[in-house]
């Protein structure tokens, strides 16, 4: 009988199909599909955004932009590129997004996104601050630092002009030569300087007794000059032939002729460059006048120091008309806490803390605004009733500006220093005509008619003014009339009004 061969086990068919090469054969595990590809969601909308509309020429402020698709989903993982409409406005960095301003005007930015674009507009300025007054020029410094000065530029290169003489000068305002940035400026006379970011003093124009603080004798320099010593600055104040200056320690160094004990010193009786001063006490701010000085301190205690023949120094003392000088400051009398001093050709003026306005020295010309022409060593209340804010002194007239902006002068008004039709001189504040409100104010501050004339810069620094004499452009509007003539209506200086 045959018999049908058993079917082989599994373990013997398996070592059937290797032995006849059945290594291929499936083992048991599944591979999976691919999985699909994510799904890429389109650019829909690219929106700019940050907190600023207006810009000032000079700052940067970064700019965002927000992607989103068409189902409103913000989109954070893609790549953006930021144009300029004018980069002569404002510039743009094309990856960052940091938009810079440049000059005044309109600029339009784009964020571009995978082919969508979103688009914001934004205003760039130019502001002005620290403006002050010489005999027959003016500079203010615009945004990013830079100084413009206007009105004669003389021997002395006073406006940083290279061409010099007699009669050079400028109507419109001049961009001082350097690449200094700077934070505030003084002049006085023919001499200005300035502080810079960095907290150097630079100076130029004349340099009689080492005025200039470099050391050097040359007369004069339009282009300015580092003054020596390295130290490092907060502020400085220029006199009729002498500088003082604070340095960061709030320590008093000054140069230039020290005649009247003006430096707050016996000796040197003059220095090239800076020296100690004040007797080594420490302010909070400072003034120099035409021969003396004064400090503040951070308690609101007024100390002044030099010359002292018409009260000007404010300690109480008889007026003598001589030539009295005192190197050691001498606390103004009264017990006042002040906020702010301006010192002048021989009068003094502070502001209270709490906003009241007081002037002492010369009366003449009815400077002190306290009803009173003569020589008084006393604070005296400027009359009016008015709460300041700030109070500057020059050499015919005082402005002060007030608490709410509003400005006003007193004193001598024949040229319309007074912003007011003025035919002698004023007793009192009258207010400064064209709607005029102010952040700043300086009055020229030298000896006769050349110190006719006032600037001001708005309330919200985007313009300047300037009113009263203007023979050699000292107005900064872009004309000249006779040495005579009354210009008691504020003008525009050149360039320095915001857009329409």
């Amino acid at each position: 009988m045959l018999r049908r061969p058993l079917l082989p086990t599994l373990a013997a068919a398996a070592l059937a199909l290797t032995a006849c090469g059945g290594s291929d054969a499936p083992t048991g595990t599944v591979t999976p599909a691919p999985a699909p590809p994510p799904v890429v969601s389109t650019v829909a909308s690219v929106v700019v955004t940050t907190a600023l509309d207006t810009l000032e020429a000079y700052d940067a402020v970064q700019l965002r932009a927000t992607v989103r698709d068409a189902q409103g989903n913000a989109l954070t993982d893609r790549a953006v590129r930021w144009t300029s409409s004018n980069p002569a406005v404002a510039t743009v960095d094309a990856a960052t997004g940091v938009l810079t301003g440049v000059d005044r005007g309109t600029v339009t930015v784009t964020a571009t996104s995978e082919g969508t674009s979103g688009t914001a507009s934004r205003v760039v300025v130019i502001r002005y601050r620290s403006m002050t007054a010489g005999s027959m020029h003016a500079c203010d410094i615009a945004s990013g630092g830079i100084v413009w000065c206007w009105g004669l530029n003389g021997r002395e290169g006073r406006l940083g002009g290279s061409t010099l003489g007699e009669t050079v000068q400028s109507s419109a305002p001049v961009r001082l030569p350097g690449e200094q940035r700077y934070v505030q400026i003084s002049s006085y006379s023919a001499t200005t300087c300035g502080v810079t970011r960095e907290a150097d003093v630079y100076c130029w124009g004349y340099n009689g007794w080492g005025m200039l603080g470099n050391g050097t004798s040359a007369p004069h320099s339009y282009t300015p000059v580092l003054v020596s010593g390295g130290l490092k600055f907060r502020q400085v104040s220029v006199g009729s032939d002498f500088v003082c200056a604070l340095t960061t320690a709030g320590k008093v160094h000054c140069w230039g002729d020290n005649g009247d004990d003006n430096f707050g010193t016996t000796t040197p009786r003059y220095s090239t460059t800076p020296v100690p001063g004040a007797q080594g006490m420490t302010f909070a701010s400072l003034t120099a006048g035409s021969d003396y000085a004064c400090g503040l301190t951070d308690a609101g205690a007024a100390f002044c120091w030099g010359w002292s023949g018409v009260g000007n120094l404010g300690d109480g003392a008889r007026p003598t008309m001589g030539n009295t000088s005192i190197a050691t400051p001498n606390a103004v009398v009264g017990g006042h806490a002040f906020r702010s001093l301006s010192a002048s050709s021989s009068v003094t003026c502070g502001v209270t803390t709490a906003g009241q306005g007081l002037c002492w020295g010369r009366g003449a010309s009815n400077r002190l605004g306290t009803g009173s022409t003569g020589e008084f060593s006393v604070p005296g209340v400027v009359l009016g009733g008015h709460a300041f804010r700030s109070i500057a002194v020059g050499y015919g007239a005082t402005c002060g500006i007030a608490t709410d902006a509003s400005l006003w002068c007193w004193g001598s008004g024949e040229l319309g220093q007074l912003g007011q039709v003025v035919p002698g001189t004023a007793a009192q504040p009258v207010r400064v005509g064209g709607g005029v409100t102010a952040s700043e104010v300086s009055p020229a501050n030298v000896a006769g008619g050349f110190g006719s004339f006032t600037c001001a810069v708005a309330a919200d620094r985007l313009t300047s003014w300037c009113w009263g004499r203007n023979d050699v452009g000292q107005l900064g509007n872009g004309t000249t009339t006779a040495a005579t003539a009354s210009n008691a209506t504020p003008s525009v200086v050149v360039g320095q009004k915001p857009l329409p």
